[in-house]
């Protein structure tokens, strides 16, 4: 006899989800009326995953004071990521310094069709890397070795990335009208936070504050579903691992959103009754850990 879907087992994280926090559907039925009244931005990528990385990408080379995602840039020439890093108006912090490892972002204004490059470049490191993960421990080696018999992955397809940049310019304007401004405003940026060891890697921290970047759909309810599991899973194990969060946030580039709660007050609504973020990040970390490793994602 075939188990019908409804009758599987679910994994002990997502049983544990449903049994800690109750009501996630209160919050899954706030955000879905928050967006619903938001115009919806008319972009339309040839490659959607490509374009979330872009973006994603885009904002912590924006964000981060010192160089971000190091794991993609020893991917590459010290030469190039450094190039690519001078594109995104980083400068050495000493002046013989040749390594991308010394920089720090200047005070120029942002100029988003070179962030664009530098960011649309990681991308296809960011996905090859990730295909390595996959099946081999020394990634970041592999990738490497590739890129250097192949350099023109980094550059994808022609009409991909003239439709990608587009697409692009279009949520760079709307990201530049006040979202830029907000998130500096809540403190220092961390981009691909590495928690629990690496079993799982939050988009950002800025300050105190939590974020998640989707670039994608958010209108119907497994999406949303998802996007309350990560964003309490990332807030939970950034607890547990000593990080000071008061605050998780989502960042809805399509609807041109930003959502942010207290993480306390979130968490004891869902819960129906007062949440230990201690004990409850401690009891999610340990269950994590039982699972199957997930490969890094850079």
């Amino acid at each position: 006899m075939i188990a019908r879907y409804g009758d599987l087992p679910q994994d002990p994280v997502s049983a544990w989800f449903a049994e800690t926090f109750p009501h996630q559907d209160l919050l899954r039925t706030r955000i879905a009326a928050n967006l619903h009244r938001c115009p919806v931005m008319l972009t339309d990528p040839p490659n959607k995953s490509y374009f979330g990385h872009v973006v994603e990408l885009a904002i912590g080379l924006a964000l981060c004071d010192q160089s971000p995602y190091p794991r993609l840039l020893h991917c590459l020439d010290p030469g190039l990521a450094t190039r690519l890093l001078t594109m995104a108006d980083y400068q050495a912090t000493v002046a013989s310094a040749a390594s991308h490892d010394t920089v720090r972002r200047s005070d120029r204004a942002l100029r988003p069709a070179h962030l664009f490059t530098a960011a649309s470049r990681l991308a296809h490191v960011r996905i090859l890397l990730n295909e390595f993960d996959r099946h081999y421990s020394d990634a970041v080696a592999r990738t490497r070795h590739v890129l250097e018999q192949y350099p023109h992955l980094l550059h994808g397809r022609p009409n991909e990335t003239y439709q990608t940049r587009r697409a692009f310019r279009t949520v760079w304007s709307s990201y530049s009208s006040g979202f830029h401004s907000a998130f500096r405003s809540y403190g220092p940026a961390t981009a691909q936070v590495s928690l629990l060891d690496g079993h799982r890697h939050a988009d950002f921290l800025l300050g105190t504050t939590v974020l998640e970047v989707k670039s994608g759909r958010l209108d119907e309810n497994h999406y949303l579903d998802e996007l309350i599991r990560q964003i309490l899973t990332y807030a939970l194990l950034a607890h547990h691992d000593g990080h000071h969060v008061t605050h998780v946030a989502v960042y809805a580039t399509r609807y041109q959103r930003l959502l942010r709660y207290r993480l306390d007050e979130l968490t004891n609504q869902l819960a129906g009754n007062l949440i230990d973020l201690t004990a409850t990040g401690a009891e999610l970390a340990a269950l994590i850990r039982n699972q199957p490793r997930r490969r890094f994602a850079a």
